[in-house]
């Protein structure tokens, strides 16, 4: 059996959010000394109360004030290939209850129970952010899982942004299998949408922001839209698929703009 590391509450510090599913610790939670500050970024470690009673699991990071990342609720449990197969399994699952194209935010973190985790799907291409130190060290083990359950035809480790340098991590924009240089077309809210999954913001699209798209393009139909901050056109598209008698696209990225112009064309709306 392996022997892990060990962290515990401080005795003033109640342990009850994180044991009611609250899924950090912060640096101030918890007793850090010589001994934690051995603790490499990214290792798994057994988290207590201040009485010794185990609670789970974590991603420890001492350089972070995220100290810790809730994993598994199972001191013992194996932080594997196979436990993140099963996480993406569960996710892969309830998306498919929810959208009928591959087209969507597979892994959304914590919510999906990989701490710091964004996996974007679009459809044989998959880009992954690993913004917590264990993910970055498990890229290995995230990838092959991916392949496991999806013979994805690309995979980008998209590792840039301000989440990553809070856990003292270098920025890294590589394609771990295949490479796409054309802009991709998704079919989202009765559009096209065109995601530049390599120099575009983000993953190339807001899948986090496409209920709000669909919401708003339901009080456009015959009615004028701008669409300010609009990246590649997440609400004007939407609108105009929707009804909407034109859109104005603002946007600060001229390539942004250009990517939406496309997906109007390639949706039929020009």
């Amino acid at each position: 059996m392996i022997d892990i590391p060990t962290l515990r509450f401080r005795p003033n510090k109640s342990p009850a959010r994180v044991m009611f599913g609250f899924p950090w610790i912060y640096s101030d939670d918890v007793i850090l000394d010589r001994r934690t500050k051995k603790i490499a970024p990214g290792t798994f470690v057994k988290i207590q109360t201040n009485d010794k009673q185990d609670i789970g699991l974590i991603a420890f990071n001492g350089e972070s004030k995220i100290t810790g990342r809730i994993m598994d609720l199972d001191v013992n449990a194996i932080i594997d290939t196979n436990w993140i197969v099963k996480k993406l399994e569960s996710a892969f699952a309830l998306r498919k209850t929810l959208y009928d194209a591959p087209f969507y935010r597979l892994i959304h973190a914590e919510a999906d129970g990989l701490p710091g985790v964004i996996i974007d799907r679009f459809g044989d291409a998959f880009v992954v952010q690993p913004n917590a130190a264990w993910a970055d060290r498990m890229m290995p083990e995230i990838t092959s899982a991916l392949e496991q359950l999806f013979s994805p035809k690309i995979i980008l480790k998209n590792a840039s942004g301000r989440a990553r340098s809070l856990e003292g991590l270098n920025d890294e924009n590589i394609f771990i299998k295949g490479s796409s240089d054309a802009p991709l077309e998704v079919k989202m809210n009765d559009a096209i949408y065109m995601a530049d999954i390599s120099g575009g913001q983000k993953t190339g699209l807001f899948f986090d922001q496409r209920e709000n798209h669909a919401f708003t393009a339901k009080l456009a139909n015959g009615g004028s839209i701008i669409d300010v901050f609009s990246h590649v056109g997440g609400f004007s598209l939407a609108a105009l698929s929707a009804g909407a008698t034109s859109a104005t696209a603002v946007d600060s990225s001229q390539p942004a703009l250009d990517l939406a112009i496309k997906g109007a064309d390639a949706s039929g709306f020009s």
